[in-house]
């Protein structure tokens, strides 16, 4: 966040980092040892990554709807929601 106020695009580069991606692969790899399943995981994550984009489109709108902050959130959450159940449902 502090990066966020003074830049926001260096704030987006540090929220960028896939921090989270590689905690889970390292813990799930120790758990199991299992190269097979992180491979797995780590293709899903790729496959979900520019679908969770569509998350953001509210925001990018805002200048047009002046929907707000929380409307923009809710929106973006029903957006990646549905969009996960599509790609869920119609791809293996």
């Amino acid at each position: 966040v502090e990066a966020a106020k003074r830049d926001p695009f260096w704030g987006a580069v540090v929220i960028a980092l896939p921090l989270t991606s590689v905690l889970a692969m390292s813990w799930l790899y120790f758990d199991t040892r299992d190269n097979v399943l992180v491979t797995r995981f780590a293709r899903d994550v790729l496959v979900i990554v520019p679908v969770s984009l569509v998350f953001f489109l509210p925001f990018l709108l805002e200048a047009r709807t002046r929907l707000g902050f929380v409307s923009n959130i809710l929106i973006g959450l029903g957006l990646l929601a549905g969009c996960v159940w599509v790609m869920r449902r119609f791809l293996p």
